[in-house]
């Protein structure tokens, strides 16, 4: 009886572990689509372009402001402390952004915004409650799966490689900035080998090294984009590839301080928006 009780665990132990083993690489393979699709975008506006004869003159300057909203897809990155867990296994994420974009220069824009995101990921490690995890033996005998809701204020500037910006059809960009981040709220689900339920709800994330708080944090962004212009205005389809690097880890607490495990995000968001510009400055003779 226990000969078979303990072949059914190991079971379920190994097609657990297989899995994690399998979906380690999703990330990968999510990056080269994201990269042939952006490859396919870049080769078909850089042929387009050379066939625009560009928009009418016109007796006014280029834009002094403009905004832009867009909706996104997130490929998190998390990278958890492995003496204490495996490997984490990333889940699709989303997001949304609205920004402010001035523009110092027709080809340099300063851009301040107020986004939204949500990510996830899972990983097998303790849980250290009444009745399970006694010690720290590696065996990770429980699946968390982790969601987080985040805000971001991100402060970025923008360089259009693109010549003849102001009469081009499609521009290529590169940006970089920083970005506060705010973990709104966070949801974890805990099951064990077998798949049955433990727990599920809210969770506590609290940043290793924070600023101005335990749920703040500082973020460092870069990436490059595509603007397609609408016929001869100043309204753009924006498609944009962009990269966040948490400059701090933080810590999970599972259930009520459960388990405290550190862990490291990154994300790759890939975004598609809308950008106009309001208000002109008068044309210099």
């Amino acid at each position: 009886m226990n000969y078979s009780l303990n072949s059914e665990t190991s079971a379920a132990e190994t097609r657990r572990r297989g899995d994690c083993a399998e979906n380690s690489a999703l990330p990968l393979r999510l990056c080269a689509s994201a990269a042939k699709i952006l490859l396919f975008f870049i080769t078909f506006f850089v042929s387009e372009n050379s066939l625009f004869a560009g928009p009418p003159s016109s007796k006014l300057g280029g834009p002094k402001y403009g905004f832009s909203y867009s909706a996104e897809g997130v490929i998190p990155l998390f990278q958890t402390d492995l003496r204490h867990s495996e490997k984490a296994v990333p889940r699709p994420g989303f997001g949304a952004e609205f920004r402010v974009h001035l523009y110092p220069d027709s080809r340099a824009h300063i851009q301040i915004g107020m986004e939204i995101m949500s990510q996830a990921c899972s990983f097998n490690t303790y849980y250290f409650a009444p009745g399970y995890s006694t010690i720290y033996d590696r065996s990770f005998g429980y699946t968390h799966s982790l969601r987080t809701m985040e805000f971001y204020i991100p402060i970025l500037g923008r360089i259009g490689l693109t010549p003849n910006e102001p009469s081009a059809r499609n521009i290529f960009y590169v940006m970089a900035g920083y970005g506060l981040k705010m973990i709104l709220a966070a949801n974890t689900k805990i099951v064990d080998a077998e798949g049955t339920n433990i727990w599920g709800g809210p969770t506590t994330l609290v940043y290793e090294n924070y600023f101005m708080g335990p749920q703040v944090g500082n973020v460092l962004m870069a990436g490059f984009g595509l603007d397609k212009r609408l016929g001869y205005s100043e309204r753009f389809l924006t498609f944009e590839c962009m990269f966040r690097y948490n400059l701090s880890r933080f810590i999970y607490y599972g259930k009520v301080n459960t388990n405290e495990l550190l862990i490291k995000n990154m994300c790759i968001s890939l975004q598609i928006g809308y950008r106009f510009a309001a208000g002109r400055r008068a044309k210099s003779l």
